[in-house]
């Protein structure tokens, strides 16, 4: 636009295929490799002598289970015939302004369109039954291939179904180096909205299951992506303090002066982002919903759930009464969560409540002393997490489990630890 404002735009297409994990290779069905589903009796100890011959194949996909109860004794992996490669619109747009000689500033929109993202479906799940759930078949009997694969439990399908949009507003700064100070800053307003959780997940973070609550429904999982984060700063500066040989002041000052108070230097690394996404489970219906042999079934959203007064490690959304949340198909007008009724799933979205957010600030401090024009020693103690600031792991989440609901028991990053160095340049 003119010496001192710029704009630009950019646009990319690109597309690739996703890893699937090694565990849903087609090579992992039989005949190549059998994998057994066996329900054992805790109370019975097993045999040295019956060894592993209760988990060989018996019978083929198309048999009966051994019993009419029994579970299916194999499991299945597929990849679906129209599967294709990720497909991604990235677009941003920015105006970048130089304020002085050393300082601009940058605004941007940036965006990202994903479709077509490859993941895991159950391709062989229970249909719900007709009727009171008390009365619907086993639920193993209501599987698609009941009736020709009798013997044939979960499916895990690889398809190409899945979507995302990021939608982010990223402010940045610099001020280069000029008195001898520099510094920079990131801001990102953004949101992150998926329906597949991916093969891999979140590490530490209380997120949806890998398979959809229910397998009929893709977009019942849409919501923020695992990763979402709403506020996320950072920023970092560097101060070589100006004074000592070669420095603004203090330059004729003797080398004993020199030595003390000259070729210092101070920096700093500081970042801070809101929580993680917390999808809300009711476990006991993982068995109740009579419909989901993969879990992940969640709780049933009725209000928005009420701010507390104080957090705590051990209740970080609140107080938690055997009241707190609804029984089992009923809402009680106050509550915010219940527990779905019988051969049911929740209504709950994805990622409906957040988890603490992250805090860390790293300095270091540094001296240069000179031994010769060309040769001289540097030492430097670096701080981390100098505040030794405690930021907190995602809180419990199953309504179901009154006890460790809201508690957190871990934290993510790591306490306050301080190292030195020293380095001899020649």
């Amino acid at each position: 636009m003119n010496q001192k404002t710029v704009l630009r735009a950019a646009y990319r297409l690109s597309n690739f295929l996703a890893g699937t994990g090694a565990n849903l290779r087609l090579t992992l069905n039989p005949p190549y490799f059998t994998e057994s589903n066996v329900t054992y009796d805790a109370a019975v100890p097993g045999r040295i002598t019956t060894g592993f011959t209760d988990v060989i194949a018996r019978g083929d996909l198309t048999s009966p289970r051994s019993t009419p109860t029994a579970a299916p004794f194999y499991q299945g992996r597929a990849w679906d015939l129209n599967l294709r490669p990720q497909m991604t619109n990235q677009f941003n747009f920015a105006i970048e302004r130089q304020l002085d000689a050393a300082t601009n500033v940058n605004i941007a929109y940036v965006g990202q369109r994903g479709t077509h993202l490859v993941i895991p479906h159950e391709a062989n799940n229970p249909l719900p039954g007709t009727g009171d759930p008390s009365t619907w078949a086993p639920i193993n009997d209501r599987r698609p291939l009941a009736t020709v694969l009798p013997n044939v439990g979960n499916i895990a399908l690889t398809e190409s179904s899945g979507t995302s949009w990021y939608n982010a507003l990223q402010v940045s700064g610099r001020r280069r180096m000029q008195g001898g100070i520099e510094m920079l800053f990131q801001y990102t307003y953004s949101k992150t909205n998926t329906d597949g959780l991916g093969y891999y997940g979140c590490g530490g973070v209380n997120a949806e299951g890998a398979y959809w609550q229910d397998a009929y429904n893709r977009r019942g999982n849409y919501g923020p992506a695992c990763f979402d984060v709403r506020h996320n700063f950072t920023t970092a500066g560097v101060w070589n303090v100006p004074f000592g040989k070669g420095k603004k002041f203090g330059s004729g000052v003797n080398k004993a002066v020199d030595l003390a108070l000259g070729g210092w230097n101070i920096s700093y690394n500081l970042a801070k982002r809101g929580g993680f996404p917390v999808t809300v489970f009711a476990g006991s219906q993982n068995t109740n919903s009579l419909q989901t042999p993969r879990g992940n079934v969640r709780a049933n959203y009725y209000r928005t759930m009420a701010e507390p007064t104080t957090r705590t490690v051990d209740r970080w959304f609140g107080d938690v009464t055997t009241s707190t949340f609804c029984t089992a198909g009923t809402d009680n007008g106050t509550c915010a969560y219940g527990i779905p009724a019988l051969g049911r799933l929740g209504t709950a979205g994805v990622g409906t409540q957040r988890a603490p957010g992250f805090f860390n600030l790293d300095t270091s401090i540094g001296k240069r002393f000179n031994v010769t024009e060309r040769q001289y020693l540097e030492f430097r103690a670096e701080l981390f997490n100098v505040l030794n600031y405690v930021s907190w792991g995602a809180p419990g989440r199953d309504v179901t489990s009154l006890g460790t609901f809201g508690q957190i028991t871990g934290q993510i990053g790591a306490p306050r630890n301080i190292q030195f160095g020293l380095k001899y340049y020649f």
